[in-house]
């Protein structure tokens, strides 16, 4: 390493550090609702998430809530996810760094992104996207590196962290051309071997996804699954989707139930393209505010004149993510999606707030330097506050401890809940990880389940049902609780 590669990673460490203080002052306490429940309890059991696998983040959050000899297990998994996203600030420092040799505007590029809206409250929950964004930042790092110094090992690195990128999320293969980009120099110029050990590490890290199947097929050979004791095979959390076969192996991480290919194509049409800049405007000024897209154009401008190809990369990354976001149908927080192209923008912004700085300061090197870190600062108001407030709420919505209560107050000992996903999963954090739930779970919509419903009373004495206050239990159950956010009802014969 070099005085400026030192620098860089001083930056870098900087940045994670104001990261991780502010993450770790608001983490989520507890288990939370919907997909962070779920990524709360998968990965300490060991158990099947729901497609696509996310692979990465079960095996790592596995080892890391493990280790880990402080706190529920449930704070330890968000904790791995704030550790993630702040990683992937710190690696923003250091591309603003490498790219303009400014490390205090890495600095203040990386709180510009820790600190937006979209960024901190994901940040603060058990969440793979984060995981999968530092895997995309550490291989745009290693992608610039290899370009700028043609190093084979930092190829290596980039290809790496793209594979892993993809172990943890798909979402990640938006990111792929993108990096190839930043790579453009260093691929045409590495020896072929060099290339061909690139590819393997890259297509390697894939293997990983070999935990699906091989762990479905020891859930049910052990018959760990709660759910098989009713009746239904590939039951949430345990054994998801049963894909434990080539067939539905294939089906589960392709994630046809979500329907990314017709996500894809809507991309290109006319409402496709409409859906997408009224997502990028909302997200993007949502975000960071007037100041730093302007900074961020002013950077991407610098970019496209000394390193066009790079410019590329990152307007890609920023622009298939969106793209994808717009016309997922099947997300309810397409926001997450667009993490990769929100790091892109504040990298921009902190090499326009360097190159502006520099227009300014002129012949003081001495000025140029605070100055831009002084604009990404300025950037960071109203939106810093804003997102800060933003995350308190969120962070109060998220807590599902209340619902646990409710369920205990409401519902027998020894009776059968059946829940829908967004409540299921910090019931099932309560059974399989906490192991108090004391009442058997089954996640699902309670309708599909209904000519079941009385010998399962038989069975468990009572039935109840979890579920939005929207669902119309009526026909089928007694309401016994409800409140804003669920119904808790039991169903009558």
């Amino acid at each position: 390493m070099d005085a400026g590669s030192l620098s860089a990673w001083a930056a870098g460490c900087a940045g994670f550090g104001i990261a991780i203080a502010f993450y770790g002052a608001t983490l989520l306490p507890g288990v939370g609702y919907w997909d962070t429940g779920e990524m709360q309890t998968v990965p300490y059991v060991l158990g099947i998430a729901h497609p696509t696998g996310f692979p990465l983040f079960v095996l790592g959050g596995w080892a890391f809530a493990h280790a880990v000899p402080f706190g529920e297990p449930a704070w330890r998994l968000s904790l791995f996810s704030a550790l993630a996203s702040a990683g992937a600030a710190g690696c923003l420092a250091v591309f603003v760094a490498d790219v303009v040799a400014a490390p205090l505007a890495g600095v203040g590029a990386a709180a510009v992104f820790a600190l937006g809206d979209v960024a901190w409250t994901r940040g603060v929950r058990a969440e793979a996207h984060d995981l999968a964004l530092l895997c995309v930042a550490v291989a745009l790092v290693a992608a610039a590196r290899a370009s700028r110094s043609g190093s084979a090992c930092a190829l290596a690195v980039a290809a790496l962290a793209a594979g892993l990128g993809l172990a943890t999320h798909p979402v990640v293969a938006l990111a792929l051309p993108g990096i190839a980009l930043v790579a453009w120099r260093a691929l045409r110029t590495v020896p072929v071997r060099a290339l061909v050990v690139s590819g393997a590490l890259g297509a390697g890290a894939l293997v990983l996804y070999a935990y699906v199947p091989l762990r479905s097929a020891y859930v049910e050979a052990h018959r760990l699954d709660p759910a098989r004791a009713l009746g239904v095979t590939g039951g949430a959390f345990w054994d998801d989707d049963a894909p434990s076969t080539a067939a539905s192996f294939a089906r589960y991480v392709a994630g046809t139930a979500f329907h990314p290919d017709r996500s894809a194509a809507d991309a290109f049409a006319p409402a496709g393209l409409g859906r997408e800049s009224a997502l990028a405007l909302v997200t993007v000024y949502h975000e960071y505010g007037y100041l730093v897209l302007a900074l961020a154009l002013t950077g991407f401008t610098y970019l496209a004149i000394v390193w066009p190809v790079a410019a590329a990369g990152l307007a890609s990354i920023a622009l298939l993510d969106v793209a994808f976001a717009a016309n997922f149908g099947a997300e309810s927080d397409v926001a997450r999606y667009a993490l990769g192209g929100l790091w892109s923008v504040a990298a921009c912004a902190g090499i326009g707030a360097v190159w502006l700085a520099r227009a300014i300061a002129g012949d003081r090197p001495g000025v140029a330097a605070p100055l831009g870190f002084a604009l990404l600062v300025a950037g960071l108001w109203p939106s810093a506050p804003a997102a800060a407030a933003d995350v308190a709420r969120e962070t109060a919505r998220a807590d599902a401890r209340p619902l646990l209560a409710d369920v205990r107050a409401y519902t027998e000992p020894g009776s059968l809940v059946i829940a829908s996903w967004t409540f299921a999963t910090p019931l099932a954090y309560r059974a399989y990880v906490a192991h108090a739930l004391d009442r058997t779970l089954l996640c699902g919509w309670p309708l599909a389940y209904a000519p079941r419903f009385a010998a399962w009373r038989r069975t468990y004495g009572h039935v109840y049902v979890v579920v939005s206050p929207r669902y119309d239990v009526a026909p089928f159950a007694r309401r016994v609780y409800g409140n804003a956010r669920y119904t808790i009802a039991e169903t009558r014969s």
